[in-house]
């Protein structure tokens, strides 16, 4: 990650430089499970995060569910 923010749970592992300590695997920022899934949307359209986070934006829009 070239960013500002740089996530606590990499770390190098079997000669690979982008392994994630938090889910054991290669890391793939915003899959499910990831501390980044649905926080917000990825250039990548077939990231998972993308639907959660358009779905949580989709029940924020409206909270009180039109009850007013």
């Amino acid at each position: 990650m070239s960013a500002g923010w740089g996530c606590q749970h990499i770390t190098k592992k079997d000669g690979k430089d982008d392994w994630c300590k938090l889910l054991n695997h290669t890391c793939e920022p915003g899959c499910k499970g990831c501390v980044l899934y649905g926080v917000g949307l990825f250039s990548d359209e077939n990231t998972p995060s993308n639907e959660a986070f358009k779905k949580r934006k989709k029940r924020s829009d409206d909270p009180l569910g039109k009850k007013r």
